[in-house]
């Protein structure tokens, strides 16, 4: 019988079985060897005596073997009770050296203390690191999801359909794409694709009402950390319905792979918040809901205080926000006067200017120079009951004129004193942010660009605004958030071609631009395009959160590295000057 190494049981106990798998550990007492026999499923101790031994002793670790053996019960001294195996071993009758290893570049164990090798070069020997059962559990993870959200989108009608990979270039809608020259067509180039946005809208356009697919997509982004240049999204798209449908669906997949994948009940449906008051109460618009920690405003509080620095910038039109952090302080050995530090520090890193921090005992305000206390004892009992505060309590504020960028850092510090402090109320917080905006300015130039693509359709009580209050018009767009990731993000699109122009006219795209580029959207849109919406989740980093991991290179077969470089093959490189003339028409100024 040939089985997996994890699958040896005590029902096969006396039976003989047949083994095939890598040298894990090797270990030899003199009249006997054992090893111990790893593959996807576990680890098996393998025992050789008698005529096997002197083969046995060419062993090395993670040489290829295939064993035959009686299955049969440890000694009682030596069972292994941390491995699922651990109280079987097999006495093994035949033994096929398969193909020997060279010594491997780092120890292929789960021991983390022992683990000592960096990224680089477990992503190197990406093929190696993925033999460790920890590896080989995030693969089998992630499949799982993938084989749950396919099965529901095969049971609830949707047709699983292919987008292309080479498409037009489509520069302007979003981030920076990948280019493709073109051999047959020389000097010409495809791109490959953001994500199926495009494509996905003319599948509705040709009354496949409704597609879904499990889709690769490329960003040539700057470096960010955790970000990958090419990731997967589970992406699907329906005619003929609205935002609530879209919604509903999504709560109905999350709960299904919950149950099947996880084991764990979800509540639904999920908390819905605007995104102004995301941004308003948390300082973000992908909010952390395990925990609260609200902002809070506490200008007028501090424009009676003795605190000057702060009111020099309240007298010159800011605003002060404060977050009450219920942190112990000095009690849970997590929020100390060094980690406050480097909040501070960070705050400065992302622009703002000052952040204060204080703590409550006694109920009374206490500081790092006590100076800083001292010089708010006038409004203390009113900066403790407007944030609600007790002993223990760490509390932050700061002032900025720009409000904006006050929220968006505090947001951040939530996220960081939150995380940090672990007092969680759930261990899984979904929610929806809706009521986007469907524009935003640029900071610099004052320009109106896409909050999100320039395919989402304006709100329909909006529509009137596009032409006065563009800042105040809402779009159709809706993110789905957990644990503070935005974990998917969908929209009603525009089905109007005229809409569609105007739209692309209010972001700086000009008709002949928008048709040179978009122009077979556009004449798609001509011919009796239905109502259309749909969503994506971003299945590397909803897999990672799903986990608890924080890296979503731990769920990639071969990822990139932080600067998307690939050290199992060396890419990106560079390529012969002659070879890119001869046989893509380009050439290169410098060949050197």
């Amino acid at each position: 019988m040939e089985i997996y190494c994890g699958s040896v049981s005590e029902s096969l106990t006396g039976k003989e079985v047949t083994l095939s798998g890598w040298c894990r550990y090797i270990r030899d007492h003199g009249g006997k060897i054992f090893v111990d026999l790893a593959d996807k499923k576990g680890i098996s101790q393998v025992v050789f005596d008698g005529s096997l031994i002197e083969k046995a002793k060419s062993l090395g670790r993670e040489d290829v073997i295939r064993i035959t053996g009686i299955v049969r019960e440890r000694d009682e001294e030596t069972v292994d009770n941390t491995n699922p195996t651990g109280k079987l071993e097999i006495l093994a009758s035949e033994l096929n050296i398969i193909n020997k290893s060279e010594t491997p570049p780092f120890e292929i164990t789960e021991e983390k203390e022992r683990f000592l090798a960096g990224e680089e070069i477990r992503l190197k020997y990406r093929y190696l690191d993925l033999r460790r059962s920890e590896m080989i559990k995030n693969i089998e993870f992630r499949d799982g999801i993938t084989k749950t959200a396919r099965k529901f989108f095969w049971d609830n009608d949707f047709l699983e359909l292919e987008t292309p990979t080479l498409i037009k270039d489509t520069y302007e809608t979003g981030a920076r794409p990948f280019l493709v020259p073109s051999r047959i067509r020389k000097g010409s180039f495809y791109s490959l694709p953001q994500s199926p946005q495009i494509y996905k809208q003319l599948i509705m356009v040709s009354g496949l009402d409704k597609y879904f697919q499990v889709a690769r997509a490329f960003r040539d982004e700057d470096q960010r950390e955790d970000r990958q240049p090419e990731f997967t999204q589970i992406d699907f798209e329906v005619s003929f319905k609205d935002e609530k449908y879209i919604k509903d669906l999504v709560e109905s997949l999350v709960k299904k792979i919950f149950t099947e994948v996880l084991k764990e009940k979800i509540k639904t449906p999920f908390v819905r918040i605007r995104y102004d008051d995301a941004v308003r109460k948390y300082g973000s618009d992908k909010p952390d809901l395990r925990y609260g920690y609200e902002v809070k405003d506490i200008t007028e509080i501090l424009q009676k205080s003795g605190y000057n620095i702060i009111k020099r910038e309240l007298s010159s039109g800011g605003r002060a926000k404060a977050i009450c952090f219920k942190a112990d302080y000095n009690k849970n050995g997590k929020i100390t006067r060094d980690f406050m530090l480097s909040v501070v520090d960070y705050a400065k890193v992302n622009g703002l200017k000052g952040l204060t921090w204080l703590f409550v005992e006694d109920k009374h305000l206490k500081s790092i120079p006590e100076s800083i206390a001292q010089s708010l004892n006038s409004v203390e009992n009113e900066i403790i009951s407007s944030l609600d505060a007790d002993s223990g309590d760490v509390i932050v504020f700061a002032a900025d004129l720009d409000e904006q960028l006050i929220f968006e850092v505090m947001g951040r510090i939530r996220k960081l004193i939150g995380d940090k402090i672990g007092k969680f109320s759930s261990k899984f917080s979904f929610l929806w942010v809706v009521d986007f905006p469907l524009f935003e300015a640029d900071k610099i130039t004052k320009k109106l660009k896409p909050a999100h693509n320039p395919f989402t359709a304006p709100s329909e009580e909006d529509i009137g605004l596009l032409e006065t209050k563009p800042e105040e018009v809402r779009g159709r767009q809706f993110d789905l958030i957990l644990n503070g990731n935005e974990v998917g993000g969908g929209a009603v699109r525009i089905n109007n071609a005229d809409l569609q122009l105007k739209i692309f006219d209010m972001i700086g795209i000009k008709k002949k631009e928008a048709l040179d580029t978009f122009g077979f959207l556009i004449e798609a849109l001509r011919y009796g395009a239905p109502e259309d919406c749909g969503f994506a989740i971003g299945l590397d980093r909803f897999v990672t959160v799903l986990a608890g991991k924080q890296s979503i290179r731990d769920f990639i077969l071969f990822p990139k590295t932080k600067s998307f470089d690939s050290p199992i093959d060396g890419s990106p490189t560079k390529i012969d000057s002659e070879r890119l003339a001869e046989d893509y028409g380009l050439a290169t100024k410098n060949p050197q």
